[in-house]
């Protein structure tokens, strides 16, 4: 078994060739030598902290795996060039789930949408059919002329012999009081 002072004069590559005839003591010392920077260099180009470790872990098992690969010079340019390629293809199979999400968020919105458009419609369609009902004659007549008839608040007062004003002050107070009638049906029906 090697001791460190031996090992630290060592060259990368002859670590790596007695790494491959089985010395895991030279394999520790390449890790240890090479781990805090090729950590420093995924640092700086990782958008989150948990992808360093992950992508230096995973950069240190290809180049066990595939040490046979290595040549020459420093092993640290090699590491580096390992956990780019490890890094890119992370992040860019992040993306393609991003977009995956994204596009399958969009998708239940919709579908949501198209399921309850009608459904909240047809829920104030009715409140506002019993509310309507609870308005005496006259006040319907004057919603009538507005919101069927489509006459302008002038006409309306023409035809029922009052003031334009006070047309338009019961037209805002009917408003204000079918909102609260079926504001006040909605609330029982969702309680």
């Amino acid at each position: 078994m090697a001791d460190q002072p031996e090992l630290e004069s060592l060259t990368d590559e002859t670590l790596a060739r007695r790494v491959g005839r089985g010395d895991d003591a030279a394999f520790r010392f390449l890790l240890n030598r090479h781990l805090q920077p090729l950590r420093t260099y995924l640092a700086l180009r990782a958008p989150v902290p948990d992808l360093i470790d992950e992508v230096a872990h995973e950069a240190f098992v290809f180049a066990y795996r595939h040490l046979q690969d290595f040549n020459t010079g420093s092993m640290q340019a090699w590491l580096r060039s390992i956990a780019q390629n490890i890094l890119r293809d992370r992040l860019k199979a992040y993306a393609r789930e991003s977009v995956k999400q994204e596009r399958y968020a969009e998708q239940m919105r919709w579908e949501m949408a198209l399921a309850n458009v009608d459904k909240p419609i047809r829920d104030e369609a009715e409140h506002l059919e019993h509310c309507l009902e609870k308005l005496r004659h006259s006040q319907r007549e004057i919603l009538e002329l507005r919101y069927e008839q489509q006459l302008t608040s002038e006409e309306i007062a023409q035809r029922t012999g009052r003031s334009t004003l006070a047309v338009r002050t019961l037209l805002m107070r009917l408003r204000q009081q079918l909102r609260q009638c079926i504001q006040i049906h909605q609330e029982k029906a969702t309680a």
